[in-house]
């Protein structure tokens, strides 16, 4: 869609959003995953991106499985060899269909792959990989990158308040949706929408979830809905 040129708005056509997970990650969209230090935003990711390299339909969902995909992850802070491995391979990923990336992507990067899912892990990591002079500029790439390439961009970070950093306030204006972890009761997790521009947050219940802790290969067990 970028540097397309209409007459007016007659001309545009109608497009549905798509769906990796219904009403919380589209593709060619960027989507925040927040949550606070060690509440385990990295081994939900990663847990996904296991699902999409399977085929496997998202937790909980009503929609159809989809077909399996390839998967890009940029890990700044853990070990590719010693934690993300291990996470994926507990969570059950076909490990062939996910490409490990330590530099700015860009599309030439993943033509080849045509990834469904983009994982950025964290972004801030991501954001003092990058040559852009500023974090804004690195959220409009990462959001040119997911419209090129419709590949759904899941951003995980711990961000700070909306109102208390410049960059923060991009983050969450640039996202169209942002999923935030809370802990619950016995360890549990609690997978919420807090932001939404493509669905009406009412209609999105939240769900719980636990975590198995076993270190380094730490997975994720036992989806429920949250309500």
């Amino acid at each position: 869609m970028n540097g397309v040129i209409w007459s007016n708005m007659a001309d545009v056509a109608l497009q549905p959003v798509r769906w990796l997970w219904d009403g919380r990650i589209a593709r060619g969209k960027l989507t925040v995953l927040n949550g606070e230090p060690g509440i385990g935003k990295s081994t939900l990711a990663l847990d996904l991106a296991a699902k999409v390299s399977r085929g496997e339909a998202m937790p909980l969902s009503k929609a159809a499985a989809n077909s399996a995909g390839n998967v890009v992850i940029f890990s700044g802070d853990d070990d590719l060899a010693d934690t993300v491995r291990p996470r994926l391979e507990a969570a059950g990923a076909d490990l062939k269909r996910i490409r490990p990336i330590a530099q700015e992507i860009h599309k030439a990067d993943v033509d080849d792959l045509k990834p469904a899912l983009i994982v950025i892990d964290p972004l801030s990591s991501y954001i003092c990989l990058t040559c852009e002079p500023s974090a804004r500029e690195v959220i409009q790439n990462l959001a040119r990158l997911a419209d090129e390439t419709d590949a759904a961009i899941l951003l995980v970070q711990c961000l700070p308040d909306r109102n208390e950093a410049d960059w923060a306030r991009d983050v969450f204006a640039a996202a169209r949706s942002v999923l935030a972890i809370t802990n619950v009761g016995h360890g549990g997790r609690r997978l919420a929408v807090a932001k939404s521009n493509l669905r009406a947050i009412t209609e999105i219940p939240p769900l719980v979830y636990h975590l198995e802790d076993k270190g380094s290969a730490a997975r994720v067990i036992g989806w429920s809905d949250g309500r």
